[in-house]
């Protein structure tokens, strides 16, 4: 038997567009059968029904983008993202949150369907005000919830810890207040979730500057300590701001993110920083995202420190 010969497919009519349809392939001369080689050979990724992309190298936030702006578009109007999908095109972080499932809420009646890949819930926005974005990776504007109802709804359906970090930078930007929040949790009384998400959304804390930070502060809460996050302090003539600070022990604990040290004069001047404050009877503990995921341990370094600092 002869071997089977691919059909050179022509794409350069859809590289253009980070979205396009079935109507559309077909249009640029691409079958239904050219759209599944094509998927076979990783030059193309069905986004939803009847969507697809070229896009094959976008990272799991754009591709979370993608299917979300696809799956408003197949519910039309009345349709709007919400949840963590919601927070993602508003642009607030996105920590700890499952992406595999795109949120949307519908004006209808009933609890809401679930099938793969989707979650179409009826009042998910309730007590909320929709709103158009940008969505810069399609060139076009899609409907979300308001920040409050997306933070409120991660916290119930998708991330808690994920919510209060996107909650803070909310808070931080003025995006929304803390009262807003509390609306909408009342607003959602008697929800799924809605009990666990009123439980995180009491520790917004706008003072933390970033995702780990927030994450941080949620394992110190664990501890016996009282901590402030942002302390200033002085030492050799110059005043420094701590992530975190056990004031009574003179404990500092820092949160070194990947964007913290941007080069070497940066790392330079933090350890001049640090053992300025060290001469001043400071004890140190630094962390990253992978202590993150192992607090016990993390709470027992910080107890090691502050046992360090009581037998000055």
């Amino acid at each position: 038997m002869a071997p089977v010969i691919a059909r050179h497919v022509d794409l350069s009519a859809l590289r253009g567009l980070p979205l396009f349809t079935t109507e559309q392939a077909r249009e640029a001369r691409i079958s239904g059968h050219d759209l599944t080689a094509l998927i076979r050979r990783e030059q193309v990724w069905r986004v939803a029904p009847g969507w697809y992309s070229c896009l094959v190298d976008a990272t799991d936030d754009e591709r979370h983008v993608l299917r979300t702006v696809a799956r408003l578009r197949l519910l039309g109007e009345g349709a709007a993202a919400c949840r963590v999908s919601a927070a993602l095109l508003l642009g607030l972080p996105i920590a700890r949150c499952d992406l595999a499932t795109v949120e949307i809420a519908t004006a209808g009646s009933g609890h809401g369907r679930t099938r793969t890949g989707v979650r179409v819930s009826e009042y998910a926005a309730k007590g909320g005000a929709c709103r158009d974005v940008d969505v810069p990776l399609v060139g076009g504007t899609v409907r979300v919830v308001d920040p409050a109802t997306a933070i409120v709804g991660m916290a119930a359906i998708n991330s808690a810890p994920g919510a209060l970090v996107a909650a803070d930078f909310a808070v931080a930007q003025g995006m929304c207040t803390v009262e807003d929040i509390a609306a909408s949790l009342k607003a959602h009384a008697g929800s799924t979730g809605i009990d666990r998400a009123r439980a995180w959304l009491a520790d917004i804390d706008p003072r933390h500057e970033s995702a780990g930070e927030t994450l941080t502060a949620v394992i110190l809460r664990q501890g016996s300590w009282e901590f402030e996050p942002q302390l200033w302090v002085r030492a050799g003539g110059r005043r420094f701001r701590l992530d975190f600070a056990l004031r009574e022990y003179k404990v500092a604990i820092e949160f070194d993110g990947e964007g913290k040290y941007t080069g070497p004069e940066v790392m330079v001047d933090q350890l001049a920083r640090q053992a300025a404050l060290e001469a001043e009877g400071w004890v140190f503990v630094r962390l990253g995202w992978a202590d993150l995921d192992d607090p016990s341990t993390l709470l027992r370094r910080i107890a090691e420190a502050v046992a360090v600092a009581e037998a000055r």
